[in-house]
């Protein structure tokens, strides 16, 4: 059962990947000056990441032996 749910994450973390990189696309190619598209896409990448490793490492400290052992009774 746990498996499920870490393909399903995978799913999910690498449909944030893209979602990114068409955010980062969109900010490269709408911006009127080529500054204010860098400080935009190196804002938004960094918080990204931020989230995205916090996110990942909160998913990965689920206990999930714990979660599953009512079931299994």
């Amino acid at each position: 059962m746990p498996s499920i749910f870490g393909i399903s994450y995978l799913l999910l973390f690498f449909s944030y990947i893209l979602i990114a990189l068409f955010v980062v696309y969109h900010i490269f190619r709408f911006s009127l000056k080529r500054g204010t598209a860098l400080f935009g896409v190196t804002l938004f990448s960094t918080v990204f990441f931020v989230l995205l490793i916090t996110n990942t490492l909160l998913f990965l400290s689920l206990p999930f032996s714990d979660l599953f052992s009512h079931f299994s009774q």
